[in-house]
């Protein structure tokens, strides 16, 4: 399964979604990769000081294989395609390519899907061809709002731009919107919220991620809430947000004698 967080308005939890949610599912026994399609590279930078060596955009372009840019976090079953500001150099590139240029990333992750459970791609937060590349390697778009005025005013362009992918290139869902930096309490989030109802009626997560200091703390030490700290309200939010994505998008089922060799090679990384 194949989902792109996505939204044109920055700060609203989208890395920090992206790594939690692939923490929690990686928890789970899913095995779960990570892509940094944003030059800004906060996804990477959240797991700390990159070691040197290919990145994405290499592997788009043909610089370097997929073994070559993934990285294995500290974390089992999490493991990450890192950026870095010269994406936006090869991003002049992609757009040259006139018969390709949406497809570069669609391209390399068809047949990662025998590798991984979930691949989750942090996009950039603005409509470029980057963007667009996001979403035609998608099965399902999770878009992260902030519980404010503005960024639920927002919304319409990007569903827009989502609405014309799905009809003119490819079948691609939304898979919900996820309500972040909720408080509970506050008339604002509360009246926000309803607003999310009414723009996309059934399609919004039950799931809300409650503004928590701990998360921000989090970043700071490199660490997913998951492995940071499990008694606060952060850890319980993306949870539950883990819980319910596998629900709408249970895992591919694999075959037996793979299940197994999977199953014997954790239990020796444990041993």
């Amino acid at each position: 399964m194949i989902i792109s967080l996505a939204n044109q308005k920055g700060g609203v939890a989208k890395t920090t979604t992206c790594v939690n949610l692939g923490a929690g599912l990686a928890l789970r026994g899913h095995s779960v990769l990570l892509i940094d399609m944003d030059p800004q590279a906060s996804l990477t930078r959240y797991f700390g000081q990159l070691d040197g060596g290919a990145v994405l955009g290499d592997w788009l372009l043909g610089r370097a294989e997929f073994d070559q840019v993934v990285r294995h976090t500290p974390f089992d079953r999490l493991d990450l395609i890192p950026t870095v500001e010269h994406l936006i150099a090869d991003q002049a590139v992609i757009e040259q390519d006139r018969f390709k240029g949406l497809h570069y990333l669609r391209r390399k992750v068809e047949p990662l899907r025998d590798r991984y459970d979930y691949i989750l791609i942090d996009t950039m937060p603005s409509f470029s061809v980057l963007f667009v590349n996001s979403l035609m390697a998608a099965d399902q778009v999770l878009i992260p709002v902030k519980l404010e005025c503005l960024s639920v005013q927002g919304l319409k362009p990007l569903i827009e731009k989502v609405t014309d992918v799905k009809e003119n290139f490819k079948q691609l869902q939304i898979m919900g919107l996820l309500a972040t930096f909720n408080r509970r309490g506050v008339k604002e989030s509360e009246t926000c919220l309803a607003d999310l109802q009414k723009i996309l009626p059934g399609q919004v997560l039950k799931t809300t991620i409650q503004q928590n200091s701990r998360l921000a703390e989090a970043v700071r030490h490199c660490k997913p809430i998951q492995h940071y700290d499990r008694a606060c309200q952060g850890f319980t939010d993306y949870e539950d947000l883990a819980e319910e994505i596998i629900r709408k998008c249970p895992p591919p089922a694999r075959p037996a004698a793979v299940g197994v060799h999977v199953a014997e090679r954790r239990t020796a990384s444990h041993a």
